[in-house]
């Protein structure tokens, strides 16, 4: 069973994708988005702007789905990390796909780096990634047992799934507030998973 500490770290990702929900259906955000925009652009050159595609492909769901079935593939991994961590990415990549097409967001109507076509919120590259990096930081405090690794590889996935997210914003595909959504939803459904995986695990031994 769920305590109340856990319940609230489900449930207060959730909360805070309603809200972002709301305040962009209000127009709130528009502002906040077109200043984020302004900002990301502002040192904007070819080399940076490589590196950005180089930083949102890491991104992709190819890439994720790729390391997955690297993980399952893996028999130290498969045995600890693997379903859990595919498990999330395969939840997320449906919400994701779900919530697009009820909220129907076009993409913004500025300078577009790369090609998308899909709808823009919530961004499923942040939420993809962040639901991907959230359950592999549980993960690693979980199994890692060295407090340096714990916090090296810890701090390794909150910079890529902040990269991740920025490199969607300066290159043109979506909004901050499509990228916050995406992270706040991406983190409610890795907790969500973990705990849910961690309680049948436990249930087994």
């Amino acid at each position: 069973m769920m305590n109340k500490r856990k319940i609230l770290l489900v449930i207060i990702p959730f909360i805070l994708f309603a809200m972002i929900t709301i305040l962009i259906a209000a127009g709130i955000t528009v502002n906040f988005e077109g200043w984020a925009y302004k900002e990301s652009i502002e040192h904007m050159v070819p080399g940076l702007t490589s590196i950005m595609k180089f930083i949102t492909h890491i991104g992709d769901t190819i890439t994720v789905t790729i390391f997955c079935l690297i993980l399952i593939i893996l028999p130290k991994a498969r045995n600890t990390i693997a379903w859990p961590v595919s498990i999330t990415v395969i939840a997320s990549i449906i919400l994701n796909l779900l919530f697009k097409n009820i909220f129907n967001r076009e993409r913004p109507d500025i300078l577009r780096l790369i090609n998308e076509t899909s709808y823009s919120f919530p961004s499923g590259h942040a939420m993809i990634n962040a639901s991907l990096y959230t359950v592999l930081i549980l993960l690693i405090f979980q199994y890692v047992k060295s407090i340096p690794k714990k916090l090296t590889l810890s701090a390794i996935c909150v910079i890529l799934t902040a990269a991740i997210g920025f490199s969607r914003v300066y290159l043109g595909v979506h909004y901050a507030g499509d990228i916050l959504g995406g992270w706040f939803l991406g983190v409610a459904v890795a907790v969500c998973v973990y705990f849910i995986w961690n309680v049948k695990w436990l249930s087994r031994t």
